[in-house]
């Protein structure tokens, strides 16, 4: 049997607590943190948040009003069962409640898109997750050099 020398168990115990640290702070940061975020309180889905959302992907993903009919439609059924799912009380089931909803939301919404559409929605989310890494990084860097 092969031995394990210091330096290999070294390296894996820094590796295995850097790997839960960063787990640990990516949900604190997806789920608001202490300095609220995307996800904070404050960033709900509103109807003007929907507006201006569906109005950018039926500008950018060129749906036809049919599409922007039912999308709306499944937009609007989410916020309300979201609303509802925000009144219990902070646990498991909420936050499993929650995730639920968006992947269901999403997959109702991907059904009602065609393949390049699905591709140019998947841009969409990416340019939006890179925008809001950017302004959380510059309130970081505010509150730095505060």
């Amino acid at each position: 049997m092969k031995r394990i020398n210091r330096q290999t168990i070294a390296a894996a115990f820094i590796g295995g607590v850097t790997a839960l640290a960063l787990a640990v702070g990516g949900v604190a940061f997806a789920h608001g943190g202490p300095h609220g975020g995307s996800h904070g309180k404050g960033a709900h889905w509103t109807p003007e948040r929907i507006d201006a959302h569906l109005a950018e992907m039926t500008e950018r993903l060129e749906l036809s009003l049919t599409q922007e009919q039912k999308i709306r439609a499944i937009m609007d059924e989410a916020q309300a069962k979201a609303s509802e799912i925000r009144e219990m009380p902070r646990s498991k089931e909420k936050m499993v409640a929650l995730r639920d909803l968006h992947f269901a939301t999403e997959d109702q919404i991907y059904a009602n898109l065609s393949c390049e559409q699905r591709e140019g929605l998947r841009l969409l989310k990416r340019e939006h997750r890179v925008e809001r890494m950017e302004e959380h990084f510059k309130r970081r860097q505010s509150q730095d050099t505060n």
